[in-house]
């Protein structure tokens, strides 16, 4: 059972992510069949995938345009070297993104393979135990995050792209080539985040579910209700293998997720900086576009860890929903056994997410998070105040020093 709306969002995001081959196979929907398969042209995808993978790595090199010579960043070398920080990190993200998918490609298939063998599985028993209204209602809102999730992407990409445009200081050949190289950049690092949005829904969908199958059971007079129960304690030891998985095989797309998302913050920021004092000229389109790519992208960022979040804490607050069978007069010597052992596979299996095994992504990380990129741009506005003060301190050496000739 899915709902219309989760459904057609889902399929956005899986036809973003073929079309810059973030799959190691393709998949074949049928929506009238309501049935999801592997599709038989994954030699050919592969093929596509090369070609995909290839083309935008050689795209960094015609990202370099001549602004660097005589546009903005001529006189600040600190937009420059952010600039090819840029370059390099992009370069990095290509390589990491789609060696994974070659390398692991066997693996990825095997995992795509298991998860519609698990969403067949535990359907039919979901749709037996959880209340048909209650799941829609959880799926239609689920949905809502999801198109909150696209738009914030695409409103950030329009700003970008509008204030790319107006930052082009000669438009010819070479310049408008440069432009569409970063465009293509943009669009690819669009469809990897929303690919990785749409991963932790399906994750958070999963976890909710089995909330909603304990919280149906609590309520059920049944004698074959500890059956039930020890299908939802066998669907979340399952989900949760497939989350530890899923963050497991695309680690490093995702810490150069973050990685590039933490960069692009200190850039947009600092970029921000030279439009407020004047340094980059602007004119209305350019402060009002500049304000929005702001707004999108902090929005989305924040947007991006709070669904994080929001999957680790519904996997590890399944206990919660657990405490309230202690206020049935009688449980059953079944029940109870299976409710220990759900109870104990609980406390062993806790999802965690840690990039590359080193940093736990929670709460707390998301402010360190906006704090290091508070605290990069502040350094780096430093430099600004010290090179502003410099000419200044030459005008009155000189002034000093005419005073002193003309005296003699």
């Amino acid at each position: 059972m899915l709902h219309p709306k989760l459904g057609r969002v889902m399929k956005v995001v899986y036809y973003h992510s073929v079309v810059f081959a973030l799959m190691s196979t393709t998949l074949r929907i049928r929506s009238h069949r309501k049935c999801i398969r592997l599709a038989k042209v994954s030699r050919t995808y592969t093929i596509y995938s090369l070609f995909v993978g290839i083309f935008l790595f050689l795209n960094v090199y015609y990202m370099v345009p001549r602004l660097i010579e005589d546009g903005y960043m001529k006189y600040n070398i600190v937009l420059q070297w952010n600039f090819f920080a840029m370059l390099l990190l992009r370069a990095i993200a290509v390589v990491g993104c789609y060696g994974t998918l070659w390398l692991k490609r066997h693996e990825n298939i095997r995992l795509y393979k298991n998860s519609l063998v698990y969403w067949k599985r535990f359907g039919h028993i979901m749709k037996a135990i959880v209340d048909r209204n209650e799941l829609l209602d959880l799926q239609a809102s689920l949905a809502r995050i999801m198109v909150r999730k696209i738009i914030l992407l695409y409103g950030a990409f329009l700003c970008s792209t509008v204030l790319q445009y107006q930052l082009l200081s000669v438009i010819n050949k070479q310049s408008l080539v440069a432009f569409s190289a970063r465009l293509t950049h943009f669009l690819h690092f669009l469809s990897v985040k929303m690919g990785f949005c749409g991963i932790l829904v399906l994750l958070n969908h999963q976890f909710l579910v089995i909330h909603l199958a304990i919280n149906a059971l609590h309520g059920r007079k049944a004698q074959n209700k500890w059956k039930a129960l020890r299908s939802v304690a066998s669907m979340h030891l399952k989900t949760v293998q497939i989350a530890k998985r899923i963050f497991g095989l695309y680690d490093i797309i995702n810490a150069t997720v973050f990685i590039n998302m933490f960069m692009s913050a200190i850039n947009i920021l600092y970029h921000a900086v030279q439009y407020s004092n004047s340094t980059i000229k602007s004119d209305g389109w350019g402060i009002l576009f500049g304000n929005g790519l702001i707004v999108f992208n902090f929005w989305g960022t924040l947007m991006l860890m709070e669904i994080l979040d929001n999957v680790v804490t519904s996997c590890n607050n399944t206990g919660q929903q657990l405490r309230q069978f202690c206020d049935l007069p009688k449980v059953g010597s079944r029940l109870q056994r299976e409710l220990d052992v759900l109870t104990l596979q609980l406390r062993r299996n806790r999802l965690v997410y840690k990039i590359c095994g080193i940093v736990e992504l929670d709460k707390p990380a998301c402010l360190s998070y906006i704090g290091s990129i508070l605290s990069n741009v502040i350094i780096l506005m430093q430099f600004d105040l010290r090179r502003q003060r410099q000419p200044s301190n030459d005008h009155l050496h000189l002034i000093n020093l005419f005073k002193n000739k003309t005296e003699v």
